[in-house]
């Protein structure tokens, strides 16, 4: 779909529909229904979502991120991306200055 041709107030309000969908299906899983508009079965869903946050982000557009997690499925449980190892930075060569303040430093002044 083409976010760009829409209107801020539109995209907020595709977006809050979005939400809306996914509370109702909750409240019905909730007792015992499988929801009328199966948000977290159909991939779709999230992809609508996802490029209505990519173009309210581009636009600098305020908005409260849905939250995809499943109620009986804490978010400690949910795989999160490996950690990246922390690299050392490079090691680089002292410049001339660096050197010659540092030999300076090493050097004993006597008073006389």
């Amino acid at each position: 779909m083409d976010y760009q041709g829409f209107t801020n107030d539109s995209l907020v309000k595709m977006y809050e529909g979005v939400r809306e969908a996914l509370a109702d299906d909750e409240a019905f899983r909730e007792i015992g229904g499988e929801g009328r508009f199966r948000v977290r079965k159909t991939p779709a869903w999230k992809l609508h979502a996802a490029d209505l946050e990519a173009e309210m982000l581009r636009r600098g557009i305020t908005f409260e991120v849905i939250e995809w997690y499943e109620a009986d499925h804490p978010v400690e449980e949910m795989h999160a991306p490996p950690a990246v190892p922390e690299q050392s930075p490079p090691q680089v060569e002292p410049s001339r200055s660096q050197r010659v303040l540092a030999s300076l430093s090493a050097i004993d002044v006597v008073n006389v």
